[in-house]
């Protein structure tokens, strides 16, 4: 008697899931819509061959072959690209080593330590470029492509910290542990264990570093000088309308970050004892 009643309930539980199932997917459809609909227009009228954004009549490459007739855009093309690698670099070293920090040590107030180092990262741009601009002001530093990468790294290291951190915990120290067992020393387990294994976290976040740093305007804006990366040309050009060429590079710097971030959950998605063993070749 008792099982009827609890058969009963799980088949109202199963209809009630298939009644909200048509909903649900409606909604998160409409999510997306409105997430990626601007992005849909701004690629879409790259190739309109008027310079307004109504009346698309026809599909042209003019706006792209512009592009790359414009030595300053270009310039700053491979300004960014230059500031982004420079500042992955440094993220890695530094966000990899703070990593093993807060994950092997232990110590009072770690917690506090953990939430202030996000801070960069967490902070409105508006202020850490403020506060950057003061800081290397009072320095007698000039604005320079050095400002420029070091406001880059101060907010790429914590992205490759906790990216890194959040591997090691999973990881655990048990590896490490047999392979000093097994006579290995700190650089070899290093190098021979504990690298392989968080490879895929450090190039994840290395993707996911280099697409916020290429995108970044607010900080890149306050720590510009002559020497302008893409964001704050684009900014620039703004000033004096509305040109189909901002809808190209616009296009092409989405495009570049769908593929950054399609390579970066790919790496990220991988569990931390996931390997891929090569057999040796016979003699």
């Amino acid at each position: 008697m008792s099982s009827r009643p609890r058969a009963d309930r799980r088949r109202k539980a199963t209809a009630d899931r298939r009644t909200r199932a048509p909903v649900l997917k409606i909604y998160g459809l409409l999510v997306f819509i409105f997430l990626y609909f601007p992005m849909v227009i701004v690629v879409l009228f790259s190739f309109s061959p008027t310079r307004t954004i109504v009346g698309l009549s026809g599909l042209t490459l003019r706006w792209y072959q512009e592009l790359f007739r414009d030595p300053g855009l270009l310039t700053a093309f491979w300004h960014s690209v230059v500031i982004g690698l420079g500042a992955v670099s440094i993220a890695t070293v530094f966000g990899t080593a703070g990593a093993f920090f807060l994950s092997r040590v232990e110590f009072p107030g770690k917690g506090v330590f953990r939430a202030l180092v996000m801070l960069p990262f967490l902070l409105p741009g508006i202020i850490m470029g403020l506060t950057l601009l003061i800081f290397f002001r009072n320095l007698g530093v000039p604005l320079s492509p050095f400002t420029i990468l070091m406001g880059h790294v101060s907010f790429t290291t914590p992205l490759v910290m906790f990216q890194v951190t959040s591997r090691l915990l999973r990881m655990g120290p048990t590896y490490t542990w047999a392979a000093m067992d097994l006579g290995a020393n700190p650089v070899q387990t290093f190098w021979y264990v504990t690298l392989p294994m968080i490879r895929t976290a450090l190039i994840g976040a290395g993707l996911l570093a280099f697409t916020v740093s290429f995108d970044e305007i607010v900080i890149s804006y306050f720590l510009t000088g002559t020497w302008m990366t893409l964001p704050v040309y684009i900014y620039g050009m703004l000033r004096f309308g509305l040109s189909p060429k901002v809808y190209a590079i616009s296009t092409i710097i989405v495009m570049l970050s769908l593929v950054l971030i399609i390579f970066m959950a790919r790496y990220t998605g991988r569990s931390a004892e996931t390997y891929g063993l090569r057999k040796k070749a016979g003699p």
